[in-house]
């Protein structure tokens, strides 16, 4: 699906409590159990009034700690905001005015603020009534409105279906044998073009009849890590708008043939620099919009075709990205993580193809898929989970749900087994965050920002990412005492950092890293583009590669130290290759794949290390996806694949081998919408 869309970002996009932790005076537990006690109410019960009155009673017993008082004030006006209210306006300027010291409050209130006032200017302004209608709901399948907004296609991995929005009644349309990544339907509703993990091409007729491939890469293209990827059609819906990655911007006419040019790379290395770039052809044929980082920031910027000039259009600090053009041509839609969601924003285009006003806010929640109709209209999907963390008994008995909000993922037992530690999104700051909850379920401790937290051997440290997001990205270990405290770092490099894991002698660390070409400091031996297993001593030191079998495009993530520490378990994934289980030594000697069976994302021993236990996707289930994963083992000899009484995934096995702890996603929903009457009145 589009890069807006983090891919199984479904697990990452949830709300969690921002409870922080106090020192021990009565007063402050008091105020900290209160802003628990009212998030709860907002956030999982959906009782907004109630959570406003604890809101308030925080801000009458606790004036003084200021902190929190000014968290329970932005929260207000966050429920006002969602009850509709114009008091959402007030409270958010209270935060401003009364704790101007609190930098993080008052810049989200500000924020908030900034958009509620423009949405304000906006709906005055109108004639007609600013509104956003929820037109269908799915468990499963992907969503994407016809432009003349009267049918929807509905994909889910290789089959597509014709939905008419009136009637509610479905056609299906396609069963492709590869899963569909992404489709684009002509301006006049008739044609549907869609791109499979294959990366093929195919176009489609909405009334049905045989498919056909109009663009086939071959081996040496995607091995070269070049796509071919739409992005829409010409006004007239007789040819199809495409990127091939390692020239430019083409068309080819919807029944395939002779492709032509629209833009054409330089070089190599411009085609290289430009790679993550999106970009889309205006209904006129006159202008290209696109996204790029030529600024160290991703902002959008328009080219007249034939011209190597742009003009930016978007200045704001955050990130705005995939442009498209409205179908008059008078209007560019993008998404902007200006309010810290992905969310939908548009901006005024003169004829010359120059910036006219502000950018105005569409959609007020994380929104992908999103497209034009002819009306002026947007529609859009939007994704909500629920997942919580369970522990279990080894045969599935006395499953306990241990977390109260949603979102928890990435859980770890304790050493003593009393603890659990987990990550949760943060979604307005745009962190994660690592808890601590107890074993039997209770309060949920928040200990710092970060991500892959994993215990020390005696319990008493905690590593993890600290979680440099931010461009230029850097991964950062760290180390924090397990109560809280000072944290430690312990490298830092520039790339991607995931999957810890602590060795049980507790003298070395495991992690998996990867990094791309344009960094200035990466690790020492690592490979470019490619995802490897590495080592490094718990006291510092320079890391280690520890996979060193050089296979072209594959990954290697999720290690996991044998209970002697003699080896080392994780995972592979290749381009067209089942994700593989591999054992390895931890000098890096003796690699061997043990199995091709388990799906899920992270793995764990048995604590006799015979077996390795993970998740896997069961293609029966109707569910989603996400929510579709049991419980697996292997055992490391045989390879031999068993089912185990459960349901969920990224697993932790207890120390004594009796319990295990697991995330599940336990509900999922996908809503369509469809956004009308922002644009000012036409004159």
């Amino acid at each position: 699906m589009r890069s807006e869309k983090k891919i199984f970002s479904a697990f990452f996009l949830t709300t969690l409590c921002l409870l922080f932790v106090f020192g021990n005076s009565p007063s402050q537990e008091s105020a900290a159990e209160i802003f628990e006690k009212a998030f709860y109410y907002e956030d999982v019960q959906g009782d907004l009034q109630k959570a406003i009155e604890l809101y308030e009673q925080i801000l009458k017993q606790f004036p003084g700690n200021r902190e929190i008082a000014a968290k329970a004030q932005l929260h207000i006006g966050l429920c006002y905001e969602k009850l509709g209210l114009q008091e959402a306006q007030k409270a958010f300027q209270k935060v401003i005015d009364s704790y101007p010291e609190q930098a993080e409050a008052v810049k989200l209130a500000k924020q908030k603020l900034a958009m509620l006032l423009k949405e304000k200017t906006l709906i005055e302004k109108e004639k007609k009534e600013f509104r956003i209608t929820k037109i269908h709901t799915e468990k499963r399948r992907e969503g994407y409105f016809s432009p003349d907004g009267k049918k929807l296609a509905l994909a889910d991995y290789g089959n597509l279906w014709i939905r008419d929005i009136s009637s509610g009644k479905e056609a299906h349309l396609v069963d492709d044998s590869s899963l569909i990544l992404d489709l684009f339907w002509s301006p006049d509703s008739k044609t549907i073009a869609y791109v499979n993990l294959d990366w093929k091409v195919i176009v489609v007729s909405v009334k049905g009849g045989p498919s056909k491939t109009i663009i086939t890469p071959d081996d040496e293209f995607l091995k070269a890590g070049n796509v071919v990827y739409p992005s829409g059609w010409t006004a007239d819906s007789n040819k199809l708008v495409f990127r091939d990655t390692s020239k430019g911007l083409f068309t080819i006419p919807g029944d395939g043939g002779n492709w032509e040019e629209i833009l054409k790379f330089s070089s190599p290395k411009e085609a290289k620099k430009r790679i993550n770039e999106n970009m889309a052809l205006s209904q006129d044929g006159k202008f290209i919009a696109y996204d790029s980082k030529k600024n160290d920031n991703t902002d959008i910027y328009i080219m007249p075709v034939g011209s190597k000039e742009s003009v930016r259009v978007t200045f704001d600090s955050a990130s705005d990205s995939w442009p498209r053009w409205s179908y008059d041509g008078k209007w560019l839609a993008f998404n902007s993580k200006r309010s810290g969601d992905s969310e939908i924003w548009v901006v005024r285009i003169s004829s010359d193809g120059k910036l006219v006003g502000k950018p105005m806010q569409v959609t007020r929640e994380e929104a992908t898929n999103g497209a034009w109709t002819h009306e002026g209209n947007i529609s859009f999907m939007t994704s909500e989970s629920t997942v919580h963390i369970f522990s279990a008994n080894m045969d599935g008995s006395e499953e306990i749900q241990l977390t109260k909000l949603k979102g928890a993922s990435y859980p770890r037992w304790s050493p003593d087994g009393k603890k659990i530690i987990f990550v949760r999104w943060d979604r307005l700051t745009g962190n994660r965050a690592i808890w601590t909850i107890s074993s039997k379920g209770g309060e949920e401790n928040r200990v710092t920002s970060g991500e892959f937290p994993v215990w020390s051997p005696d319990g008493k440290l905690i590593a993890y990412n600290a979680l440099a997001r931010r461009f230029p990205f850097k991964a950062v270990l760290s180390i924090i005492p397990a109560e809280g405290g000072q944290p430690k770092e312990l490298m830092s490099y520039d790339g991607f950092l995931r999957n810890l894991d602590w060795s049980p002698d507790g003298k070395y660390i495991a992690f998996s890293y990867s990094r791309r070409k344009d960094i200035k400091n990466p690790i020492p031996d690592s490979r470019l583009d490619n995802e490897d297993i590495y080592i490094i001593p718990a006291k510092g030191g320079v890391p280690e590669r520890v996979t060193q079998m050089d296979k072209m495009g594959f990954q290697f993530t999720s290690p996991r130290w044998s209970p002697d520490g003699k080896k080392i378990a994780f995972r592979s994934l290749g381009k067209g290759e089942p994700i593989g289980i591999w054992i390895i030594d931890s000098d890096g000697r003796n690699p061997k794949q043990i199995s091709q069976e388990l799906g899920g994302w992270e793995i764990a021993w048995s604590n006799d290390g015979k077996y390795i236990i993970g998740s896997k996707h069961t293609k029966e289930s109707k569910d989603h996806w996400l929510a579709d994963h049991k419980l697996y083992r292997i055992t490391v000899k045989s390879g031999k694949l068993e089912e185990l009484n459960g349901m969920g995934q990224m697993v932790d096995v207890s120390l004594d081998g009796k319990k295990v702890v697991y995330s599940r996603f336990s509900g999922f929903e996908k809503a369509f919408w469809l956004a009308e009457n922002f644009l000012p009145e036409k004159k």
